[in-house]
């Protein structure tokens, strides 16, 4: 009782401390209000939620640009901000007067790690208002004004910030000695540290916006001013909608640190599901993989669902840990919601929705009525979130959508010859997996890609002339963890951290979890057994559909799990062959020689 008071005391006492540094920040930040940009066309935006414009390359669209918004006064003005630029900025003024830019181009354009800017404190503790003009080659244009991480107020609550975590953990982790304690908080801290980095210094995801991550921003400002398109719903709206939702609210600063904390929070899962399930040494191992496995960290870094999806996953996974454990009727109930929430980040995991419920009902077939009542609690909770989402998509697309409409143009890029697919609204799409592959083959269409029966039909006449394509898509499956790599991560700043990290994917991390499922073979614990048919169901859906590497990363907490199971085992019979190596007598032969020289014989 003693200890669990001092506990709760340490985790009350970081939690405020947390909430005052997080606050702190948010107070030393410059918000941009009232945006207006001015395009090269002359076309005027109002009310942005960024101060920059995004647009796919065109040399067609150079030419200049406006840039004005207006900051509220500060309570805490800071003498130096950081202005990071997209394209070129060549004049920067505010009612107070010009500043002078630096002169060298290479700082003005397409510096995403940004310049300083010395004596902002008289224009920050006033409102006041900043013009920018400036030139783009075609692509994406803008400045991002922002406080300097290595400014002494700034860094000062960033430390207070990872400090608080750290106390946090100290206090509620399950770590049993104080060493063990103080490694796990130190490397989970580490952890925490490293995706800051990534996130806000090395690569913000402002300047990876490109592909799925435009299309999420595109869709994003649409749905804000109030226009609604059934192409909106080609993927899962739920990253949409919660990405807009947090860049209204404290701008890509909150949707960045959201992103920072759901990486995070990933580690932090990883490590209590493998503490709990195979002790210590087991959770060390799976903190220090976590900690720097860099798919889950890269995806922190791009504005898409992945990094979200890769935490509903885990922390789906955690409650399914102990709800069959415990067999609580609440827990089954969260697990359809998260199940659902899931779902409306990416789909990847829907086949594994009705097997679960499936695999339940035969585990307890002795006991069908409670186990009957266990799923029913689970499609409860599905329904609770599906249910708000056919409503929503009734109120502004004209009819219920169960999910997204990207399906059908899946299944056809599974199984059909052409890779390459445009649709007759003007949309193309291709999988990052085909360019790979060198599978190109284009085919233009003459059906919008939302005309999901269309395309379902499309696909199962390719699959009726050529049925070979069943067995030939298990190719799929293989391509998981082979024969292409980790798309975006390749395409941003943050690739030459993954491809050493590659290389101990393949020749440690794959034979490390492949040894953990050796151990784990005999085992008959529930949980195992699901998580099992949840890595086969995702064989079952890139088989049906396609696959790419990425589509495995969010589902890499079993890898993890597995490997660091597999990495204690391993570590354990060295020391148990170390220690017999120790034990065993070692006759050490003489030679005549040296029996004449005067040397006795020695046993060790």
């Amino acid at each position: 009782m003693k200890y669990s008071s001092k506990s709760n005391l340490f985790f009350s006492l970081g939690l405020v401390l947390f909430t005052l540094a997080m606050s702190w920040l948010f107070l030393l930040t410059p918000r941009a209000h009232n945006i207006e940009i001015i395009k090269p066309d002359l076309n005027t935006v109002q009310d942005s939620l960024a101060s920059f414009q995004f647009q796919d390359m065109n040399p067609e669209r150079e030419g200049l640009y406006w840039v004005k918004f207006t900051t509220a006064p500060m309570i805490y003005p800071l003498k130096h901000l950081k202005l990071r630029t997209m394209n070129c900025v060549h004049e920067m003024s505010t009612q107070h007067g010009d500043w002078n830019l630096p002169t060298d181009l290479n700082a003005r354009c397409d510096n995403s790690a940004g310049f300083k800017l010395n004596n902002t404190g008289p224009s920050l503790a006033k409102e006041t208002t900043w013009h920018f003009a400036g030139s783009t080659k075609g692509d994406s244009y803008g400045v991002l004004l922002e406080k300097d991480w290595s400014d002494v107020p700034v860094a000062l609550g960033l430390l207070l910030v990872a400090g608080s975590l750290m106390l946090m953990l100290f206090a509620k982790l399950p770590a049993m000695t104080l060493p063990e304690r103080v490694f796990v908080v130190a490397v989970l801290g580490a952890a925490f540290l490293f995706r800051f980095w990534l996130v806000f210094l090395k690569a913000p995801p402002e300047f990876s916006l490109f592909s799925d991550m435009a299309g999420y921003f595109h869709r994003g400002e649409e749905i804000m001013r109030g226009e609604y398109t059934l192409s909106q719903l080609f993927q899962p709206a739920g990253f949409t909608l919660w990405s807009l939702w947090l860049r209204r609210l404290g701008g890509f600063e909150l949707f960045n640190w959201s992103q920072v904390f759901l990486s995070w929070g990933t580690v932090v899962l990883i490590y209590l599901m493998v503490r709990e399930r195979f002790g210590a040494l087991a959770g060390a191992f799976s903190a220090l993989i976590a900690a720097s496995y860099m798919p889950l960290a890269g995806f922190a870094t791009f504005h898409m669902a992945e990094n979200a999806y890769a935490f509903l996953i885990t922390l789906f996974l955690w409650l399914m840990m102990k709800t069959l454990k415990h067999e609580r009727l609440s827990g089954y109930l969260s697990m359809g919601v998260l199940l659902a929430l899931a779902f409306y980040f990416k789909g990847n995991h829907a086949f594994f929705i009705p097997i679960l419920g499936l695999w339940l009902l035969y585990r307890e077939r002795q006991h069908l009525t409670r186990a009957f009542v266990k799923v029913s609690v689970m499609a409860v909770g599905c329904l609770l979130i599906v249910v708000p989402h056919m409503a929503w998509t009734w109120k502004h697309y004209g009819k219920p959508q169960l999910g997204p409409t990207a399906g059908a143009l899946n299944f056809i890029e599974g199984k059909c010859p052409s890779k390459d697919n445009a649709d007759s609204s003007g949309a193309r799409w291709m999988s990052p997996l085909f360019h790979f592959t060198n599978e190109r083959t284009f085919k233009q269409w003459d059906q919008p890609f939302t005309n999901q029966s269309y395309y379902w039909k499309e696909g199962l006449k390719c699959v009726a002339e050529n049925p070979a394509v069943l067995v030939s898509s298990l190719r799929y499956i293989y391509y998981l963890a082979w024969g292409n790599p980790l798309w975006p991560i390749i395409s941003n700043p943050t690739q030459e951290l993954y491809y050493p990290w590659e290389s101990f994917f393949y020749y440690a991390m794959l034979p490390l979890t492949l040894l953990g499922l050796l151990v784990l073979r005999k085992s008959e614990e529930p949980f195992n057994k699901a998580t099992i048919l949840l890595m086969l169901s995702l064989f079952l859906t890139v088989w049906f559909f396609k696959s790419e590497n990425r589509f495995r990363v969010p589902f890499d907490a079993l890898l993890i799990s597995w490997g660091s199971l597999g990495a204690a085992w391993l570590s354990r019979l060295a020391v148990h062959v170390g220690n017999l190596l120790i034990q065993s007598p070692i006759v050490i032969q003489i030679t005549d020689q040296e029996k004449t020289a005067g040397t006795k014989p020695d046993q060790t």
